[in-house]
């Protein structure tokens, strides 16, 4: 299992949140060439189950290079900033993620329903990234408490991967109809 984990991790740094919520059954196994005789590898069981024995069984160990001087801050820290913040890691760079909201995962903990996607679980698949070096600063607004420009002066590089917190208005329209992000904000929180 822990070759299997390391092999899906060269690819896939969130796993378990992968495993829960991503469409499978029309993007990677609609795809899987193992489908055109047989059944296409169940992926999304596959990296489920992987990163549940590894949150029960203790992280695999990643083995990190040498710390390198270079530091990138990612404001943001959804599945592109976390993501982006894991691979920078593992080539060795300084990491600090900058997130507004008072605990990290965007739109993982709080866009995507609780019986989709338990907080438990994403707090559980995000607890390797300190034990990475990878720094977090939470309830920290860009522009309000610390603007780009110290960003940039203190960074070798800045990612801006904030996502999308502003729903978009499709449909019927009227007094009724709310964004579904604020919806589903309303709901988590």
């Amino acid at each position: 299992f822990e070759d299997a984990l390391r092999a899906l991790k060269e690819v896939n740094s969130l796993p378990a949140v992968c495993g829960r919520v991503c469409p499978q059954e029309t993007q990677c196994e609609e795809k899987c060439h193992q489908g055109k005789r047989f059944q296409p590898v169940g992926i999304g069981f596959l990296e489920r189950f992987l990163a549940d024995w590894e949150i029960e069984n203790g992280r695999i160990h990643e083995e990190l290079p040498e710390a390198r001087p270079e530091k990138v801050a990612i404001v943001g820290s959804g599945p592109a900033g976390l993501t982006c913040a894991f691979f920078l890691r593992r080539l060795g760079h300084q990491v600090t993620i900058f997130e507004a909201m008072p605990k990290f995962g965007g739109m993982l903990r709080y866009g995507i329903p609780e019986y989709r996607l338990p907080n438990l679980d994403v707090d559980a698949e995000l607890a390797f990234l300190p034990k990475m070096g990878v720094k977090t600063v939470l309830n920290t607004r860009i522009g309000d408490d610390i603007t780009l420009a110290r960003l940039r002066e203190e960074n070798d590089a800045v990612l801006l991967a904030t996502g999308r917190w502003v729903g978009r208005k499709f449909g019927p329209t009227g007094p009724d109809i709310e964004p579904a992000i604020k919806f589903l904000w309303e709901v988590k929180t």
